[in-house]
């Protein structure tokens, strides 16, 4: 008999899936991340696991918000000129003192 991948118990043929070399009950074949019920027709698979297209981990690498160019720019400008606002505020102080 043969076991399946995610929770090793037996898999019997009415139940089996084939996907990714390895055979899985239905309810098994589901996203890493977000556990939705796969087939075979809407899987992806990454290092042997299972996802959905919208977790699959090679899309989701480099997709952060915050490393688009605009944000880049925007954050050393808003550091260089926070540099430079706590520069004259330190200045004052040794002003008054």
């Amino acid at each position: 008999m043969q076991s399946c991948a995610r929770c090793g118990f037996v898999v019997y043929p009415a139940e089996k899936i084939n996907c990714i070399d390895q055979n899985w009950h239905k309810a098994c074949f589901h996203c890493d991340v977000c556990k939705m019920v796969l087939t075979a027709n809407n899987f992806v698979s990454h290092k042997k696991r299972p996802y959905c297209s919208v977790h699959n981990p090679r899309n989701n690498t480099f997709t952060s918000v915050y490393e688009t160019p605009i944000n880049i720019n925007a954050k050393k400008q808003s550091k260089a000129s926070s540099e430079v606002g706590s520069h004259h505020r330190t200045a004052r102080l040794f002003v008054y003192c």
